[in-house]
């Protein structure tokens, strides 16, 4: 309060970003926010999170030529880097296909303005996904914020975005989440989130592994089988792709979740077979390669990385089409690869990013690579495109720059 004070009398609010929570009779509420549900067509997933508990808050929502309708909302508090934060979450389900609707936060005579989001028609062969990679900044999240606004305002017809871990730079720092959510505050309550964990989440605020409790409470995902795994990885369809969410933190949560890639592995092979489907895409945060940084398995820096040889023979099997990834700040084409070696067939991997403010010079794998941007890397993202029969995925730089586009 006292730094508050000191800001509002020296002038300098106006070069700190303004969250969601607002002045004085309005609902002090920061981050509203959709999230992707295993069925997006019939049902939606909103939350938000305060400072200070909202006792009695609900979700009001209506079709665009309904009746009000209201649902009480669940919440879960965390204290971390001394301050208390309070997440908020509404299910919304039994919804109608292809159908827009409003909400809004309610308590007693004060509410949120108006926002909208419209669930998947019934059949739909045609659509398109913004992926978006390791969007955490140092200092200032102000390059992501403009990230954001532009590729949608490229892209508006877009059904949903997926930012493919390190969303933050530091799992527990307070600043970095405010500083991530204030900075897509205005655009955010409209779109589809599909979050993925990176390894970033995982770091305590000495830099030390540690439990991702403010991913875990950021985001309330489809249920995996799993209780003590809940938003860990998911799946969802979309259209004629299935879309599975994995976690690639073995090495971070390793004291906490020994049994990760096993639990994994194990509801990787049924979740196929409960989920036919025409696409098979994987969305995961660490890259099949390594590229410069050393990995424990295999004591080696280059060349297949542990996560690599952990999924890639288990992609094969499940006849995965597509594994897009992040993590090494940079795009990388590798085309099919089947097991461990380039092929003419087997699941296609691609990485991109970043979307944030921390680019690298990144060495080339010269055995695998097929293409790559130039570097050092320009902030740049995918654009997914779905149609029956081809997947397109298109990769672009945030300034437009077309880098490369490819077909399955």
């Amino acid at each position: 309060m006292l730094c508050g004070k000191i800001i509002l009398l020296l002038g300098l609010g106006s070069f700190f970003p303004r969250l969601a929570a607002a002045a004085s009779g309005t609902l002090p509420i920061e981050a509203l926010r959709q999230l992707i549900t295993a069925d997006p067509r019939t049902s939606r997933t909103i939350m938000w999170q305060s400072k200070t508990p909202l006792e009695n808050c609900r979700l009001q929502y209506q079709p665009a030529d309904g009746q009000n309708r209201s649902l009480p909302v669940t919440m879960e508090s965390l204290y971390e880097d001394r301050v208390h934060n309070y997440y908020y979450t509404a299910y919304l389900h039994d919804l109608t296909p292809g159908t827009t609707y409003h909400y809004r936060i309610w308590l007693g005579n004060i509410a949120t303005p108006w926002q909208t989001f419209t669930t998947a028609p019934t059949a739909i062969n045609d659509f398109s996904a913004l992926i978006l990679c390791d969007s955490q900044c140092g200092q200032s999240y102000e390059s992501w914020g403009h990230a954001f606004r532009t590729v949608w305002q490229r892209h508006p017809d877009a059904h949903f975005f997926a930012i493919m871990g390190d969303l933050v730079d530091n799992g527990q720092q307070e600043w970095q989440w405010q500083n991530f959510f204030a900075a897509i505050a205005d655009v955010l309550p409209r779109h589809l989130f599909v979050p993925i964990m990176g390894n970033h989440e995982c770091y305590s605020l000495i830099w030390k592994f540690c439990r991702p409790r403010r991913y875990e409470l950021s985001y309330n995902l489809p249920a995996n089988d799993s209780p003590e795994l809940q938003n860990y990885y998911y799946s969802y369809d979309y259209g004629p792709v299935h879309f599975m969410v994995l976690n690639t933190q073995m090495l971070e949560l390793k004291d906490i979740h020994p049994d990760l890639l096993a639990r994994q592995k194990a509801w990787l092979r049924q979740d196929v077979k409960n989920h036919p489907a025409k696409w098979r895409v994987v969305l995961m945060h660490k890259d099949i390669l390594a590229y410069d940084e050393y990995q424990e398995g295999s004591k080696t820096m280059m060349s297949i990385s542990d996560v690599g040889y952990a999924l890639m023979p288990l992609f094969d099997e499940l006849n995965i089409d597509l594994v897009l990834t992040g993590h090494m700040h940079t795009y990388r084409n590798r085309g099919h690869i089947h097991h461990l070696a380039p092929a003419d067939n087997g699941p296609v991997y691609i990485m991109s990013g970043p979307c944030g403010n921390q680019q690298y010079n990144v060495p080339a794998d010269k055995h695998f690579d097929r293409s790559a941007i130039a570097q050092p890397t320009p902030p740049n993202y995918l654009l997914l495109s779905v149609q029956e029969e081809k997947l397109t995925i298109t990769c672009y730089t945030v300034d437009g720059e077309f880098i490369e586009k490819m077909e399955l």
